[in-house]
């Protein structure tokens, strides 16, 4: 019998019949998976004894985060005030993030504004300069500089999940502005009369069937205050009248649907309160250690009581127990001997135990190890890799600040000071795009920690001379400061020195940027050199 040809009719049914039954096989294959309770990846298998008991489910966010918020909240912020290591993350992720305030530099797009290069900088030094009046009257409560209070909101807004910021309306004779700003700490976001969570009320926030947020409910104090009256709810829009936002509620935001935030500890939590319990129960241990403890061992036909005597003659104290003077001479009855403990503590396996942990909290806090404990004791090379990762995640939230709290607040100023005609910016009201132009700003944070400045000043002189950075970039970066304001003072001084032209920064080679070496200290156990 000849062999069917695939574009003969005979060919293609058999093609097809072949095709059919692959397809059949394929489709018993998945079933047998399915009913296995397994899919694509050993982690879906259901019978494994590994994994069979782990059945987390499939959660919205609004059921995987709200029902215990509270809880995370406040255990979140006890870790804060009681746990050393949790503090003391916080502390470095605001320093890093933060500093002492991020600084607004204005960036107005002058070809968008048919402006003139001359007068752009003039334009720019009143920007900032109303700024500057803004920023001491901003606090609603006339507590903070508003530099104070950014680095409040980050806090806050990482231990608690989010804050809300409210814009608020109050000037006073002698006030520039009337443009304030109200702190509203999470808790006081809440469902009316503690409602239960529905579609269109999630955690306090009103939603919109198409998923838009309306508005929040906010107590008119804080539901763990001291006082005992009943709470009373506000509802607030999160939009005015004109689509200008009027509250804010700042949170990192993971899913999508997701409403509230969570703390920053919550995946670690219960690591840090353990590691915690763990670290007083070795600083009790190593306390008691440390008295003088005695064992008096009695003949077996004694009757055993206690035959030490004090040196004077006195009994010992109610307790029956017996206190020692220095150069006291105490005599025991024939056949006792005294036994005394020997010291255990400190645990000398505290320290890489507790390394260890440090070292898993530290990923989850976007911290590494040496950052997180402040201990730089490795080679400079391993040291400068763990300030460039906490840099990059500093970087991330320092970009989310601008956008979900900083670029809103500037907005609120700058359409007062224009609606007020303390600033003329022509289109601001009527074009989004001359809009936009006018808000073009630079916020500038705190610079990069450096290990060795030389280094560093030699990397970015390199890098200036081939045009990759501006000397503005590296102030920004590494020196901190307003390249303007430095670079007439440089100018001044160059004139008050008698040099016309600018100096190098460093000298052209140094040991450092010749060697292709990280430094040149010694070597530690795995042959990296240490810094001396």
């Amino acid at each position: 019998m000849k062999p069917a040809r695939k574009r003969s009719l005979r060919g293609r049914v058999a093609l097809g019949l072949t095709g059919l039954a692959k397809s059949v096989q394929r489709g018993a294959m998945a079933l047998g998976g399915f009913a296995a309770g397994k899919g694509g990846y050993d982690a879906a298998d259901r019978k494994s004894r590994r994994t069979r008991g782990w059945l987390p489910g499939e959660g919205s966010p609004a059921s995987d985060i709200l029902p215990g918020l509270e809880i995370l909240r406040g255990r979140s912020r006890d870790l804060e005030r009681n746990n050393p290591l949790a503090l003391g993350a916080i502390q470095t992720k605001a320093n890093g993030v933060v500093g002492t305030g991020l600084k607004l530099r204005a960036d107005i797009d002058i070809d968008v504004l048919g402006i003139e290069p001359k007068a752009r900088a003039a334009l720019q030094y009143q920007i900032e300069r109303e700024w500057d009046l803004f920023e001491k009257e901003a606090d609603f409560t006339g507590q903070m500089h508003f530099s104070d209070m950014q680095r409040l909101i980050y806090r806050s807004a990482r231990v608690s999940g989010d804050i809300a910021i409210a814009r608020r309306w109050r000037k006073r004779p002698g006030d520039t502005y009337g443009t304030r700003i109200v702190l509203i700490e999470a808790d006081r976001i809440s469902n009316p009369k503690r409602v239960m969570d529905s579609a269109e009320l999630q955690g306090g926030v009103k939603i919109a069937s198409d998923g838009e947020i309306l508005g929040y409910y906010v107590t008119d104090r804080h539901p763990g205050d001291l006082m005992t009256l009943g709470l009373e709810w506000s509802y607030v829009a999160r939009r005015g009248k004109s689509g200008i936002l009027q509250m804010l509620l700042p949170a990192q935001v993971y899913r999508p649907g997701q409403v509230r935030g969570v703390p920053l500890f919550a995946p670690i939590e219960e690591a840090l309160k353990q590691l915690g319990d763990y670290s007083a129960a070795e600083i009790k241990a190593a306390i008691n250690d440390a008295y003088l403890f005695a064992f008096e061992q009695s003949a077996a036909e004694d009757d055993g009581g206690p035959s030490i005597a004090a040196p004077d003659g006195q009994p010992a104290d109610d307790a029956g127990e017996l206190t020692l003077s220095d150069l006291a001479i105490t005599s025991l009855a024939p056949g006792r001997t005294i036994e005394v403990k020997k010291p255990s503590r400190p645990n000398t396996a505290f320290d890489d135990f507790v390394g260890a942990f440090c070292k898993q909290i530290g990923v989850a806090l976007e911290l590494p190890y040496e950052v997180l404990l402040g201990k730089f004791d490795s080679s400079f090379s391993a040291s400068r890799g763990a300030l460039e990762v906490a840099w990059k995640g500093f970087q991330v939230d320092q970009a989310w600040l601008i956008r979900s709290v900083l670029d809103p607040i500037r907005e609120w100023q700058f359409t007062e000071m224009v609606a007020s005609g303390r600033f003329d910016a022509p289109g601001f009201f009527d074009d989004p795009i001359k809009r936009a132009a006018w808000l073009g700003r630079i916020w500038i944070g705190p610079t990069r920690i450096q290990i060795n400045p030389q280094v560093e000043a030699n990397s970015d002189k390199i890098d200036i001379d081939m045009g990759t950075k501006t000397r503005e970039q590296v102030m920004t970066e590494r020196t901190g400061g307003d390249f303007d304001t430095k670079s007439k003072q440089v100018l001044l001084e160059r004139q008050v020195l008698g040099s016309t032209t600018p100096e190098a920064a460093v000298p052209a080679s140094s040991p450092e940027s010749s060697t292709s070496k990280d430094d040149d200290g010694k070597d530690d156990a795995d042959g990296n050199k240490q810094p001396d």
